[in-house]
């Protein structure tokens, strides 16, 4: 090969392993092509999710991370909707966002439940932080909404308010989404409402909104259940909801009800209810059930603001979203799964006989007759309280108030020291121990001395023997209101009765609503002459025992025929 031709091999060589080197430089270097750019699903900014889809935040285990990170990535316009608006820190978050221009809108409810200061305070701090702030229009009972909208590309519909316990203690659920309709949908509701107009939403909206379509499409989610229904609710207090789960529960779904464990519960008629229908109910002590969350057949779940209360369908401004995202539906199956677990069970009828006091716990809600020793009393001067256990804190307590004390021949906290008592009471939890309040001397009687004990005299009243109702105040059934939270005793004559086959209800008037009535549960029936919608009507009576609210109303819940005296 000649000279020439062999430097021109070489060039041409040279040549092609340069040209080589570049396409391959272009195809590895940062800059990547439309069609990488297309292949690779870009994050909503401060939701880590891709557009179009949602994910399920729990409290506490989240915190309050994945809201700070919704407002801190805000570029335009954050709009909140809130009921309770208390924690500083997510205040300062909202104030940084105005600061740094992102147009800030916060609507409020100015009276919740509890008084409204902490609101107040929370409201001029937005104001002078730049934040555009106002109270909730006058045309809901309450503006029980927790919403966040952010740029209009992601929303959060949540169980929980902007408060620290929502955060750290209690158990609360929120969706969010990014999907875009859904989201135009929350911030179209927060708009109407920010102008105090009305809005309408489509029939095939996710979105559950009270007082537009919420009672339809809860009722729709439970009686199109097949298999199971699964719900961590605050409340329940709704009467067609009540009927539609026991309906529910009698063709066979799996229904199962986690609720708060707390001291009372003004719908603790309602879950014993649910579980004459056959339903499971439970309660969870901690952390604190304040979710409104329902798991359907294991599909479709929903979560919002909306209690399962009238108010809350018919009269309040709430939010929910129904979904059938997989990310959300299998998660919060695994929560409610664990809660339930940890919950206790509240069983379905009082135990038989006597149980023993380290059972009473067992027995949250539920009228029980414990028997044991009281090993400890103390007076504090305002009350007495009698334990089983050194360890006070965190075992039964039977509770005894001044008003008492003279129906006992000594103070109760030497009368009852050392000796084995048996007391009747329903039992409840107050700050995480259950306890039993003696409001009747007939409730605790002396059965024996404890072990190298003596046993104190016993007098009539000590040992429950007191037949007559003499010492108590005899009112009329019209006065019943002005003394609930006492025993008295009511006399009138029952003119109107009704036996619903849970409870028979006993009137003084046909107007019975708002009125005393007297009710005894079904339960109790046996212990009856007869059925008691039917021996005292028309009957003039006194009846003796405590007067409660129920709804607005007084009560008196009668467990026993010696508690009414048929005077004629």
């Amino acid at each position: 090969m000649s000279e020439t031709l062999l430097k021109r091999t070489s060039l041409l060589f040279l040549a092609l392993f340069i040209l080589l080197l570049a396409l391959g430089g272009c195809r590895g270097g940062t800059a990547p092509t439309p069609a990488t750019r297309d292949a690779t699903p870009s994050l909503t900014p401060g939701t880590g999710l891709p557009a179009g889809t949602q994910r399920l935040v729990v409290l506490p285990e989240d915190g309050p991370d994945p809201v700070f990170d919704l407002i801190d990535q805000a570029r335009e316009r954050v709009r909140v909707k809130i009921y309770l608006f208390t924690y500083r820190d997510l205040r300062e978050a909202l104030i940084r966002a105005a600061q740094r221009g992102v147009r800030v809108q916060v609507l409020m409810d100015e009276d919740p439940v509890g008084g409204g200061e902490g609101n107040a305070a929370t409201y001029e701090a937005l104001q002078k932080g730049g934040v555009e702030v106002k109270w909730a229009p006058a045309a809901f009972k309450h503006h029980h909404e927790k919403s966040l909208v952010v740029d209009d590309r992601a929303a959060l519909i949540a169980t929980f308010n902007f408060t620290y316990s929502s955060f750290t203690k209690n158990r609360e659920f929120g969706v969010i989404t990014t999907q875009p309709q859904v989201v135009a949908e929350v911030g179209r509701l927060f708009d109407a409402d920010w102008r105090a107009q009305r809005v309408s939403v489509a029939q095939d909206t996710p979105l559950v909104i009270s007082p537009i379509n919420s009672r339809e499409r809860l009722t729709d989610l439970i009686r199109g259940a097949q298999k199971q229904l699964w719900l961590e609710e605050a409340t329940l207090l709704d009467d067609e909801i009540i009927q539609a789960l026991e309906e529910a529960a009698q063709r066979g779904v799996d229904v199962r009800f986690l609720a708060p464990l707390r001291e009372e519960d003004q719908a603790a008629r309602h879950y014993q209810a649910l579980q004459d229908a056959g339903a499971q109910v439970r309660f969870l002590l901690e952390p604190y059930v304040h979710a409104k969350a329902i798991l359907a057949d294991g599909q479709q779940a929903l979560v919002g603001s909306l209690n399962l209360s009238y108010t809350s369908l018919e009269m309040n401004r709430e939010l929910a979203i129904l979904t059938h995202e997989p990310q959300v539906v299998d998660r919060l199956a695994r929560v409610m799964a664990d809660d339930w677990e940890k919950a206790g069970e509240a069983h379905s009828t009082p135990p038989p006989g006597v149980i023993s006091w380290q059972d009473a716990g067992r027995y949250v809600g539920q009228e029980v007759v414990v028997e044991g020793e009281i090993v400890r009393t103390y007076d504090s001067g305002k009350v007495t309280y009698l334990n089983f256990d050194e360890d006070y804190r965190h075992t039964l307590t039977l509770v005894i108030f001044p008003r008492l004390y003279q129906a006992f021949p000594q103070p109760p906290a030497q009368y009852f020291l050392h000796q084995r008592v048996r007391a009747r009471g329903t039992v409840k939890m107050y700050e995480g121990a259950p306890e039993i309040v003696i409001e009747d001397p007939d409730q605790i009687h002396i059965v024996g001395a404890a072990s190298g004990a003596v046993s104190a005299p016993r007098t009539p009243q000590a040992q429950g023997t007191r037949s007559d109702a003499s010492e108590l105040p005899v009112i009329s059934w019209q006065e019943a209101a002005q003394y609930v939270g006492q025993n008295v005793v009511v006399q009138g004559r029952i003119v109107r009765t009704y036996n619903s086959g849970k409870a028979a209800f006993l009137n003084f008037t046909e107007d019975w609503r708002g009125t005393l009535s007297v009710v005894i549960f079904a339960r109790d029936f046996p212990a009856f002459p007869g059925p008691p919608d039917d021996i005292y009507l028309h009957k003039q009576v006194r009846v003796r025992g405590r007067i409660k609210r129920y709804r607005g109303a007084p009560e008196i819940i009668v467990r026993s025929p010696a508690q009414i005296q048929v005077l004629e």
